[in-house]
């Protein structure tokens, strides 16, 4: 999404650019061209007035007289009736008659005035480079607003799908925030409906397994009991033993039905709960960061196919915490590893700055308040919180591999 909203904006901007700039850079060529005839036309009459002078005062025309009047912009040649032509100002060639004016008088000769093409080739780049630099920092500037609008847009849809990703997996302590994007505030509302039923539905499961055993299975047993014992009253008819027996074999399968009930209800609580890829974990622990990210670089290398035995939340929950730790107190690039180590798993989560602490198991009582419950949750589901010993600051989280 934002890669594609960059694209946009910047491909608009491209095409107003380029049009503009073709239709400006046509403007100012045609502008410099009439410019150029124009000097070519006074020079030309400057020159015969200078010329007729020179020649009413019974003087001879020379190179250095046409070289001064063409101000080293324009070529002035003169070429006497009957007589060898003088010229003075700039070399030109054959190519450049394009800018060329004569003029001839009334005694037969012929005064011409040239202006060399490369000059106003020259003329023509002087004005159309600050028209490109322009032109290139209108798209630079349109590439980094765009890139900015983009990461803006697509941050809340970015927490939205780690919410969605939470409520896939039961999870509801999620804050979902309002954004004021009314697309984004119409998913947020429905995420939100979604983990307030989760939560009902989960409240109502827990009241079940806790009621369950003694509303259910009590009463069924302190029945089969008195069954039994009216079972063995020496005056009971031997009709009504039989009936007793039935009434306690059916006791014995509804006592078995309200245990398989238990026991699915229980299944259902653990499902997810078996071994789980740690490499989309992380991901989504990175992700938290994104309004973080903007200023500080976050790695991840995660080869995936890497099973843990814990649960996906409250690891995720664990890794973020010390993600966090590492971007609001470290410096540099901050880092997310993890690597299977054969008996155990081994998270490492770095930044470049220094230790933040003495090498050593990590407990509640000598973590960081901030990360006082990420250490009770990580020993939870058997995992141990390290400061390695390095000349920057690491943390290791080692965990329970799946299968081991």
């Amino acid at each position: 999404m934002r890669e594609r909203l960059v694209a946009a904006l910047v491909g608009t901007a491209v095409g107003v650019v380029v049009v503009m700039a073709v239709v400006r850079a046509y403007a100012l060529a045609d502008e410099v061209e009439r410019s150029a005839h124009a000097t070519v036309e006074r020079s030309l009459t400057m020159a015969t007035v200078a010329v007729d002078e020179r020649l009413a005062g019974g003087r001879p025309v020379t190179p250095e007289l046409l070289a001064a009047l063409s101000s080293g912009v324009v070529n002035i040649r003169f070429r006497p009736a009957g007589g060898a032509a003088v010229d003075g100002g700039p070399a030109v060639t054959a190519t450049d008659r394009e800018f060329a004016e004569t003029t001839t008088r009334p005694d037969g000769s012929q005064i011409t005035v040239v202006r060399p093409a490369d000059d106003i080739g020259r003329r023509i780049s002087d004005v159309l480079l600050p028209l490109v630099l322009l032109a290139l920092g209108v798209v630079l500037a349109a590439a980094v607003v765009g890139w900015v609008l983009s990461c803006r847009i697509a941050r809340p849809f970015q927490e939205l799908a780690v919410a969605a990703r939470a409520l896939a997996r039961g999870r509801t302590g999620v804050d979902v925030r309002h954004y004021g994007v009314p697309e984004a505030d119409a998913i947020g509302a429905a995420l939100r409906e979604g983990l307030a039923r989760v939560d009902r539905l989960r409240e109502r499961e827990q009241q079940f397994a806790v009621t369950a055993s003694h509303q259910l299975r009590s009463p069924i047993t302190a029945l089969k009991l008195r069954v039994e014992a009216l079972g063995l009253h020496p005056d009971l008819p031997v009709d009504a033993r039989g009936d007793l027996h039935e009434l306690q074999r059916g006791l014995d399968r509804l006592s078995t039905a309200v245990l398989e009930v238990l026991d699915s209800a229980r299944d259902e609580r653990d499902a997810g709960a078996g071994p789980v890829d740690a490499t989309p974990l992380l991901a989504e622990a990175v992700q938290r960061l994104a309004s973080r990210r903007l200023r500080r670089r976050v790695e991840l290398t995660a080869p995936g196919g890497i099973l843990v035995d814990v649960p996906s939340d409250a690891f995720t929950d664990v890794v973020a915490a010390l993600l966090d730790d590492c971007v609001g107190s470290g410096s540099g690039t901050v880092r997310a590893e993890v690597a299977d180590r054969g008996t155990h798993v081994e998270v490492v989560v770095s930044d470049d700055g220094p230790p933040r602490g003495a090498p050593d198991l990590v407990h509640r009582d000598t973590a960081p308040a901030h990360l006082a419950a990420a250490v009770t949750t990580a020993e939870s589901f058997g995992g141990r919180l390290m400061l390695a010993d390095t000349p920057t600051h690491r943390y290791r989280l080692l965990l329970p591999r799946a299968g081991a």
